[in-house]
């Protein structure tokens, strides 16, 4: 089975600014914790951007990512600068217990097979007073049913698909807010920041198309972050597949991939 997790770091950084301003946004939510410096582990570091800007307000960063070209990307960028970059899973997480001010990981956990061990792994790196920072998608509540992500998987796995998929199958998970939150709590953090429903701009109800640049957007971003594996294996088909996507989710009214962001800290 092919890597789901190859994705070209080049092709990345081109639509991943808005994420790189939600991750500014959600670590400013952790009190004067970024003003102090101290040690900082960023889970996912993509191209090395969050990386880069702690470094430089005198975090030692230690960075992990699943891709190889984001961790040369990384590396890259912060030459010079207190940050140890290296490829590794967010499911192989082995972080010191006791060690970190701040652990960040945005926009990744929904990439995770399984996701209970690493926020318990997560959660025990902190530092008395320290402060988990995470934002992901596909955060529905339960109670609403299949999300965003289910429905491509339930296509991609449809007789029309199957055959191309079996090589590298969508790889998205879904884990909603209350869920994280309750592990986060058992796990003894104190949640200061607790957003179970980020507005999103794809958010429609059922059967109200996107318009045309909102759905050339959705294609390009699809291609790009949660297909990039798959979009060599389908070759010229892929636009029909990214179609056929769009177009049931539009019908299912679930074109909102539901992101969370949950801020927590250690106690004292």
């Amino acid at each position: 089975m092919t890597e789901t997790n190859t994705w070209v770091a080049e092709e990345y950084v081109k639509v991943n600014s808005p994420h790189v301003k939600t991750a500014l946004a959600a670590l400013a939510l952790a009190g004067d914790a970024l003003e102090r410096g101290g040690t900082f582990a960023e889970v996912g570091c993509g191209a090395g951007e969050i990386a880069r800007t702690v470094a430089e307000r005198g975090f030692e960063v230690w960075a992990s990512d699943a891709s190889p070209s984001m961790v040369d990307a990384t590396r890259q960028l912060c030459t010079g600068l207190p940050v140890h970059a290296e490829v590794r899973r967010v499911e192989q997480l082995d972080l010191p217990q006791d060690r970190f001010d701040v652990i960040h990981s945005s926009w990744v956990l929904h990439w995770v097979s399984e996701a209970k061990e690493p926020l318990r792994r997560m959660a025990a790196a902190l530092r008395p007073g320290g402060y988990l920072v995470l934002q992901w998608t596909g955060a529905q509540p339960r109670s609403e049913g299949t999300g965003l992500f289910g429905i491509l998987r339930r296509l991609a796995d449809s007789p029309q698909w199957k055959d191309l998929f079996a090589e590298v199958p969508p790889a998205m998970r879904d884990y909603p807010a209350d869920d994280v939150a309750d592990l986060l709590r058992d796990a003894g953090l104190e949640l200061t920041h607790y957003v179970p429903e980020l507005p999103h701009p794809f958010s429609r109800k059922k059967g109200v198309a996107l318009t045309p640049a909102e759905l050339d957007e959705m294609r390009t971003r699809f291609r790009r972050t949660w297909f990039a594996s798959q979009a060599e294996v389908l070759g010229d088909r892929v636009d029909e597949f990214l179609d056929e996507a769009l177009a049931t989710l539009v019908e299912a009214g679930k074109t909102d991939p539901h992101h969370a962001r949950i801020v927590a800290r250690r106690p004292l």
